[in-house]
């Protein structure tokens, strides 16, 4: 039996991280969930079982938000606080994975700051929400604002799969377990989700200098097909690998680790 990587915690420039594995320092940012401002022991584990191909691999550093984000931060922010943190883990350019709203921080990270980007990866993000996505995020962050964790939980799990009956099943859960999508602290999450809603750096792709591989659902409620294929064709340098049948894909995927994994490690 494989052991398990050795987990280290902590902060570094300012953001909370959770660190596993050797070799390569890799940087992942997460999406958005209860954890990414204020982990739990449970974000902790779920953390661990969807990235534990690539911690095997790589030194995976799992970094999250800054805590007490003010009303109005911007994702031109978040990308600079994790600038910041990639300063202290490398002394030069870092591999980064980010799925989701992560992904669209890292893709703000390499446009802004395409020295500190070494190798990219975006999982289920493109260079803005899919409008679907965008009215969705809306709804969860009002509710968030209006006290109901129940109703923005059950919003945003809802657009994360495929079918009818599965989009019901999450909804359910998300009504029952709300602190486990959204947490018990709103403000945070509120103020990413609102970052992203103005996040559009689409006539900034040809910024990105880091080799690229963009890994897509083909029926992704939050960014569509076609929008990922025109942030994968404004990018220099970038591949596009399709999971047809798949909605908001996680890292927990076998078939997305190897993709990762492939990307991340070969031969510049």
């Amino acid at each position: 039996m494989t052991p398990r990587p050795a987990t280290t915690r902590g902060t570094v420039g300012g953001l909370p991280f959770v660190r596993r594995g050797e070799g390569t320092p890799t940087v992942l940012l997460p999406g958005v969930g209860p954890g990414r401002h204020h982990p739990s022991a449970f974000d902790r584990t779920l953390l661990r079982l969807e990235t534990a191909a690539l911690a095997h691999e790589v030194e995976l550093w799992t970094l999250g938000r800054r805590r007490g984000l003010p009303p109005d931060t911007t994702m031109h922010d978040l990308a600079s606080d994790v600038a910041r943190a990639a300063a202290e883990i490398s002394d030069g350019p870092i591999d980064v994975v980010g799925t989701s709203t992560g992904g669209s921080i890292a893709l703000q990270l390499a446009v802004d700051h395409p020295l500190v980007v070494r190798r990219l990866v975006l999982v289920s993000a493109a260079h803005r929400l899919g409008d679907d996505g965008r009215e969705a995020q809306r709804r969860v962050a009002a509710h968030l604002r209006d006290g109901d964790a129940r109703r923005a939980a059950a919003t945003m799990l809802a657009q994360t799969t495929t079918g009818v009956t599965a989009s019901n099943l999450l909804r359910r859960f998300g009504r029952l377990a709300p602190h486990f999508v959204v947490g018990e602290r709103h403000h945070d999450l509120v103020a990413t989700l609102e970052a992203e809603d103005s996040f559009d750096v689409g006539d900034r792709l040809g910024a990105v200098t880091a080799p690229t591989l963009v890994v897509a659902g083909g029926a992704d409620g939050f960014y569509p097909l076609d929008l990922v294929a025109r942030t994968v064709a404004g990018l220099p340098d970038a591949t596009l690998a399709v999971h047809r049948r798949s909605g908001h894909l996680g890292l927990g995927s076998r078939g997305v680790s190897r993709e990762v994994l492939a990307h991340l490690t070969r031969a510049s």
